[in-house]
């Protein structure tokens, strides 16, 4: 359980809780799966929102999970909103049709997905958050880079002072 190297580097308290909130979404994840894979579109859209909304709720460790990268028009307003770099329903659709059943280590597989993916952000304005979400849904979305070019968003690094 304790095998993935960037949970290792943080607090003890941020890996454990981690650890703990990963086991029961796990838990969740395979739980609804085999419903999910033959529900009707609705109901796979209604799991979707909850496990994404379980993914929303992991720990957060800003160090670990920010990019350094912040948008043009949030340093000019001077407001940040945080933009994950996968929305959670995408986020959810990948956990709820990964083969679990294939993974040695799930537990640190679906670690390893949140923070090199699922939990990684970007400061972007407010208007430039719902700006992003025509091009973060299912069919539309294919990488974080390609939805943040169709909604004219630029991102730079943020320097400390900001």
């Amino acid at each position: 359980m304790e095998r993935n190297d960037a949970v290792q580097t943080h607090s003890k308290g941020f890996k454990q809780k981690l650890l703990i909130k990963c086991e029961g979404l796990l838990e969740l994840v395979c739980g609804v799966q085999k419903f999910y894979q033959k529900a009707n579109p609705d109901a796979c859209s209604f799991i979707e929102t909850t496990i994404g909304a379980a993914i929303w709720y992991l720990p957060k460790d800003h160090d670990l999970l920010f990019t350094g990268y912040i948008s043009v028009e949030a340093v000019t307003k001077n407001e940040r909103s945080e933009d994950h770099l996968y929305p959670r329903k995408i986020a959810a659709k990948y956990l709820l049709d990964y083969d679990w059943s294939n993974e040695s280590e799930p537990l640190n597989h679906l670690i390893d997905r949140y923070l090199k993916r699922f939990g990684r952000y970007n400061y972007v304005s407010k208007t430039e958050n719902k700006k992003l979400v025509k091009f973060q849904r299912h069919g539309v979305f294919t990488t974080p880079e390609d939805a943040y070019e169709k909604a004219g968003i630029k991102l730079i690094p943020m320097k400390a002072s900001e």
